[in-house]
């Protein structure tokens, strides 16, 4: 193994070596499972946002819709 900086060798006993490979796994595991969450929540995060959109589509018909009677209700040429 070689030092980034200076480009001379850095020696290593190989049970670090072997220590750092399994914490190197550890990471890249863990970075994987932190992927898997965020899709997780991105995708809860969508559903959400449909069912938000649906809950606002719905009280904007109903919205127009109470506006409609109000206006039928107090409209003065109405005939029932």
């Amino acid at each position: 193994m070689k030092d980034q900086r200076s480009g001379a060798p850095v020696f290593v006993k190989v049970d670090e070596y072997k220590e750092i490979l399994d914490v190197l796994e550890m990471v890249k595991s863990k970075i994987t499972e932190i992927r898997e969450t965020l899709g997780s929540i991105n995708s809860l995060r969508n559903e959400e946002d449909a069912e938000l959109a649906m809950w606002n589509n719905a009280i904007s018909d109903i919205e127009k819709k109470v506006d409609r009677i109000d206006k039928l209700m107090f409209e003065p040429e109405h005939t029932w």
